[in-house]
């Protein structure tokens, strides 16, 4: 037993004095009030302020953008202007057969010729794949049969003959043949069910105007009953900002923000400002010296007006003279109409004239000159319009509209000049299906959604996909001790990290491509182009992630799979890569948002992602700022959503403990 003397005496607890009790309850209770206050701080400093201010100004901005009509049309052009729902499911081009049968006699059946006898020689015998890549073969129609009918002749091919009375008829008899007759329809698919498809051949076509632009009404009955109205209305106006005028065209802003394209051909009158310069014809030809007088009138009432409002006196203004050194002396004259400018220019009163006027006498002092050529006035230019960020009105033509009413009230009416036009095909009468698009972008028919955000989300998720598998296979073979292995996989991986993706998405584009076209049946669309530029290019970055990841799993793990009877391929599959997806998930989750971000590089190849469609956006109505806003905002959202997103998956697969 130890000795008793090793171990302190333990004393008896001692009562608590009683006239310290109060003393030692008030310092509890002040630790306990300041503790309190350490948990609120650091509560409040363990907030994630980052998120919350990010989040706060996305709702800003997301509020500014769907109250805002400017970023409203650019969504719209972003998002390929989706519906909610829509009938246009696909643009279909079908072959369809509808038996046939006519009554004739035989008179004629087609024969080889030299043409075959070349043809079957290229394709049968030499079977030359450079003869028949570069399109030189043409194949002739099959073997045909001539009828003589009542109402001429009729020519069908023998594959397209499904019964022949007598069937061993021969030239000159009188035969009776059942054929299948080929249609082609072409259209928008709006139904299917198990038997029939139904493709709208025409589309509807439909008016609504304002009632005050009418300006005549009758209404006509159709031979088949119906009643149809046509109207003779004015041509629409619009007012708005200048953005751009053409000989061709006008683009314009209105005041709700809506863009306007008319053509100049449409245009019946378009009030836009317009500035004229007249000489007196002997003014024309005199220099002008320093403190030289040049007296210039204009019209009083004018636009010219308001330009001159900043000046604070119109009798004596100093202009700089451009090729000679001082100034020139101008006294400004105002007129009460131009008629009376116009003939103290005549006269030699003046020395010039300006009229500027965006109203329907733009053009009014070049018309006077055009009508008074003895009168000494000269224009040494053509009136000037203006070419951007003016007020202009613009009226188009008057027209004839006419069709059926389909909704009228005090303010507008709504004519159906095109009704549609639909034909329901069996399903068992279909020979050939030539051609199947999807329709339009809406919910229910996400498949037409080919633009946009819609296209860089599709190309983002099949380029990764695609990638995953190329960085899973070179990432094996750079952990395997086999050299050729090793050493072709770490090649990919160290000469695709050394280039830029934008080079490797070029060479996909307009190097591997073309070259696949010409050399192999494969035709790349633009959207493989792109898929195939970013998985190949991310591949070699995933590649290292796998290899890391593999690598960071203890050796042992592998030899104890191996010494419970596994192959390799097998210990990899069910022991080593279970753990190292856990392990490589977080850096697999940002090369997927990095490749998101990256997909904007896509648009060097011509397809409607996001980023194309702002700038084609902006290209258009001049909103730079609206139009990058948006896209950096989409992109945003994008990118957080997928980072929530990760780490949601990153903690359902983190191990215990």
């Amino acid at each position: 037993m130890p000795d008793e003397r090793d171990y302190p005496e333990i004393q008896p607890a001692q009562p608590m004095p009683p006239q310290h009790s109060g003393e030692i309850y008030d310092d509890l209770q002040f630790e306990v009030k300041e503790s309190l206050g350490d948990r609120l701080m650091n509560w409040i400093a363990g907030l994630p302020w980052w998120a919350i201010i990010l989040a706060v100004v996305a709702v800003a901005a997301l509020y500014s953008m769907f109250t805002s009509a400017a970023y409203r049309d650019v969504l719209r052009a972003l998002t390929d202007n989706p519906q909610v729902t829509t009938e246009d499911l696909f643009e279909v081009v079908q072959i369809v057969g509808e038996p046939t049968m006519i009554v004739g006699r035989y008179v004629g059946e087609s024969q080889d010729s030299v043409s075959t006898v070349i043809t079957s020689l290229l394709d049968d015998v030499i079977d030359s794949e450079l003869v028949q890549r570069a399109g030189f073969l043409v194949r002739e129609d099959p073997a045909t049969i001539t009828i003589q009918t009542e109402s001429g002749r009729v020519t069908i091919p023998r594959q397209r003959i499904t019964a022949m009375d007598p069937p061993d008829a021969r030239l000159g008899d009188n035969v009776s043949v059942e054929y299948v007759e080929r249609v082609t329809v072409t259209g928008t698919l709006t139904a299917r069910d198990d038997r029939t498809l139904t493709i709208r051949t025409v589309n509807e076509q439909i008016e609504t105007f304002d009632t005050d632009r009418i300006l005549s009404e009758e209404t006509i009955t159709t031979p088949e009953g119906e009643e149809i109205v046509r109207i003779e209305r004015e041509g629409r106006s619009y007012r708005g900002r200048l953005t751009a005028l053409s000989q061709t065209g006008i683009s314009l802003v209105q005041e709700d923000e809506t863009r306007v394209e008319l053509r100049r051909a449409d245009v019946d009158f378009m009030a836009i400002p317009t500035l004229t310069i007249a000489l007196n014809a002997a003014a024309a030809e005199r220099a002008i010296g320093p403190d030289d007088e040049v007296r210039i009138g204009f019209v009083q009432g004018t636009d010219i007006t308001r330009a001159l409002q900043e000046l604070d006196t119109l009798d004596d203004i100093p202009v700089p003279l451009r090729y000679g050194d001082g100034a020139a002396r101008v006294a400004l004259i105002s007129y009460a109409d131009l008629e009376a400018l116009m003939d103290a220019v005549a006269a030699g009163e003046l020395d010039a004239a300006l009229y500027l006027s965006g109203a329907e006498d733009r053009l009014a002092m070049a018309e006077w000159v055009e009508n008074n050529p003895d009168a000494a006035v000269v224009l040494p230019t053509p009136p000037r319009e203006c070419q951007r960020n003016c007020t202009v009105t613009v009226k188009l033509r008057d027209d004839v509209v006419e069709g059926r009413v389909l909704e009228r009230t005090e303010d507008t009416i709504s004519i159906q000049t095109v009704a549609p036009e639909y034909v329901v095909i069996d399903r068992d009468q279909i020979l050939e299906n030539r051609r199947t698009e999807p329709g339009a972008c809406a919910l229910n028919n996400l498949r037409g959604c080919n633009a946009g955000i819609f296209l860089t989300l599709r190309v983002t998720f099949m380029a990764y996909g695609l990638a995953l598998i190329i960085g899973l296979f070179f990432g094996l073979m750079r952990v395997q001790k086999n050299p050729i292995l090793y050493a072709f996989s770490t090649l990919y991986v160290e000469v695709v990290r050394g280039i830029p993706l934008l080079v490797i998405l070029l060479y996909a584009g307009f190097v591997v491509s073309p070259w696949l076209r010409d050399n192999t049946p494969l035709q790349l669309s633009d959207e493989w182009e792109a898929v195939l530029g970013l998985s190949f290019g991310y591949g070699a970055f995933i590649a290292e992630i796998f290899r890391a990841g593999i690598q960071s799993i203890s050796r042992g793990q592998m030899e104890a799979a191996r010494s419970l009877g596994m192959s390799y391929p097998q210990a990899m599959r069910y022991v080593v890569l279970p753990q190292a997806v856990r392990v490589v998930l977080p850096p697999l989750g940002n090369d997927f948002i990095a490749m998101l971000k990256d997909s904007a590089l896509i648009s060097v190849l011509a397809l409607p992602d996001l980023l194309q469609l702002g700038r084609l956006y902006i290209s258009r109505t001049f909103r730079a700022f609206e139009g990058y806003n948006t896209v950096a905002l989409l992109y945003l959202l994008m990118t957080l959503f997928l980072s929530l997103l990760v780490r949601v998956i990153e903690r359902r697969t983190r191990l215990p403990g």
